[in-house]
């Protein structure tokens, strides 16, 4: 069965469970940009890949894709 799930700008904080079991902070992490000394959601890095806002991360079980909007 493959989940999807859209990056949104609270991904951090709202993100599915088989997502957030899957956060490493080497392969897979959470991007942040800084703006004015306010930390803001950038994307999720998996792998070599940045999914951004908007873009579609999909989990079949053993495998993170990321498909663009």
């Amino acid at each position: 069965m493959t989940e999807h799930y859209t990056v949104t700008k609270d991904a951090d904080r709202l993100a599915p469970n088989w997502l957030a079991s899957l956060i490493n902070y080497k392969t897979i992490k959470f991007l942040y940009r800084d703006i004015d000394g306010h930390a803001e959601l950038k994307g999720v890095k998996i792998g070599d890949e940045v999914a951004q806002i908007g873009d579609t991360v999909q989990f079949n079980g053993r495998r993170l894709s990321v498909e663009r909007r």
